[in-house]
């Protein structure tokens, strides 16, 4: 009878020498799998109980991966970018570019993005109708909880340089914080990167730094957030670039409290994530229930003010840019409490 991969087996522990439990291994699983005496397994320890059985063999052909990339006659630049960060982010180590149909313009702007925003990608070799990346950068390298931080300390000091030049009218400040946007997408890519190769090998979760598949999917959704707070930094400095807050002294005081909320709420949010301080992101919460009579507050005075048309729409899009910082900052608070019922 052929052997059901996916059926269920049951073994009987055995206690022998007196201290060493030992379980034996399906005959046709261990044969497929090229094991024989003296064989080595790797064993990871899981939660709930459970235990990974990696063969030497497996563990080998997993360090390197690599991929090939065909762009077929007409592709556009966005799509060839597009479908190269997808292989970046799958986690493969080596990605082959065919570039036969790209033009010079084309092979300019794609060997720029590998530069300018994957972290660890380098090309390795380059031909008339080819390039070769590689990348390698790593956990060792840059472990992915460091990498959160200086993502998390990157869009604080975005968002906070974006509401002073917004309210002192700096608009050098502001255009060097659309300038900074780049640098959060390529934690964004790194991070993501990590936690799609620890979920496809489940012996790399520790390494990360995490627990279990569930959190990976957390901090998936946690970066995220972080990246989407980042793009409504940029566009509070894209509005500073154009539009300088009225001297209106009520108006002013109510730009700088949501900043102030929002600032709070996004550092409270990551530090319940780090401690899974459940009241910590319960309170986090709480703080961006106020933002939205904050936000209302400020149309108000925007409306009520004489100001030009085109200033009010750029001051309404600051303020609802702020309002959904804060409202990134609640979802990382509520993965911080799903990931806390885990633990």
């Amino acid at each position: 009878m052929p052997h059901e991969p996916h059926k269920i087996q049951t073994r009987k522990v055995q206690l022998t020498g007196g201290a060493t439990y030992i379980i034996s291994l399906p005959k046709e699983w261990a044969e497929n799998a090229g094991l024989t005496p003296g064989s080595e397994l790797q064993l990871v320890p899981q939660d709930r109980h459970s235990l990974l059985l990696y063969t030497a063999a497996s563990s080998e052909a997993a360090t390197l991966s690599e991929t090939k990339l065909d762009i077929a006659s007409g592709s556009l630049t966005e799509d060839i970018v597009r479908n190269f960060i997808t292989q970046y982010l799958a986690g493969f180590d080596i990605i082959h570019l065919d570039l036969m149909y790209v033009n010079g313009e084309q092979r300019v702007t794609v060997k720029e993005t590998i530069r300018r925003l994957m972290i660890g990608a380098e090309i390795i070799s380059e031909t008339t109708d080819k390039i070769i990346v590689q990348c390698f950068l790593g956990q060792a390298n840059l472990p992915l909880l460091n990498a959160l931080e200086r993502m998390e300390a990157l869009v604080r000091s975005m968002q906070n340089d974006a509401v002073i030049a917004l309210i002192e009218g700096e608009k050098r400040l502001a255009e060097e914080v659309v300038q900074r946007d780049p640098e959060v997408d390529r934690f964004y890519f790194y991070i993501v990167r990590q936690l799609a190769s620890a979920i496809s090998r489940n012996d790399h979760i520790r390494q990360i730094g995490l627990t279990s598949p569930q959190a990976c999917l957390g901090y998936r959704l946690v970066v995220k957030s972080i990246e989407r707070a980042g793009d409504h930094a940029t566009r509070l400095a894209d509005i500073a670039s154009t539009t300088k807050l009225p001297n209106n002294t009520a108006l002013i005081r109510t730009f700088t409290k949501m900043h102030q909320v929002a600032d709070a709420a996004f550092k409270d949010s990551l530090r319940s994530l780090r401690s899974l301080d459940v009241p910590l992101a319960h309170k986090t919460i709480r703080q961006v229930n106020e933002m939205k009579q904050l936000e209302d507050k400020g149309i108000r005075q925007l409306l009520g003010g004489k100001y030009q048309i085109e200033s009010v729409l750029n001051l309404r899009l600051a303020l609802e840019s702020l309002r959904r910082i804060a409202e990134y900052s609640s979802d990382i608070a509520e993965t911080a409490i799903n990931l806390s019922v885990e633990r």
